[in-house]
């Protein structure tokens, strides 16, 4: 249990990321749409000319962007909440085995993994 609570930056670390990147993804997307998108006729026309041409391209790769840096944002997000998982099983499964003894150096007394699995007579 002392392992969870040593841990809880890393969890929160790991949502934050996993939480902006998703926001970054949703922004790039709804600003792509709303620069394609043919409704916002009357806010284009205030853009000058010369701007409207590179807009298009533009928002398609703002929204490639997003895409990228969103991607990645939730990718390192959720590797480091893999990695506090594993991180706590391993440390239960480490318990355990120092509970049963098997870190005491005794290999001769020790049975073999299919040993357990055959039934007794």
């Amino acid at each position: 249990m002392a392992g969870a609570r040593r841990y809880r930056f890393v969890k929160a670390w790991g949502l934050l990321q996993i939480v902006v990147g998703c926001l970054v993804m949703l922004l790039g997307a709804l600003a792509a749409i709303a620069v394609l998108s043919p409704w916002p006729a009357d806010i284009v026309t205030r853009v000058p000319a010369e701007w409207r041409t590179r807009l298009a391209p533009a928002a398609i790769a703002g929204l490639m962007l997003a895409i990228v840096l969103g991607g990645s944002l939730v990718l390192s997000g959720q590797l480091l909440l893999l990695l506090r998982d594993i991180h706590s099983h391993l440390a239960r499964l480490d318990a355990r085995d120092r509970r049963r003894g098997r870190d005491s150096g005794l290999s001769s007394t020790r049975q073999d993994a299919t040993s357990r699995l055959l039934p007794r007579r």
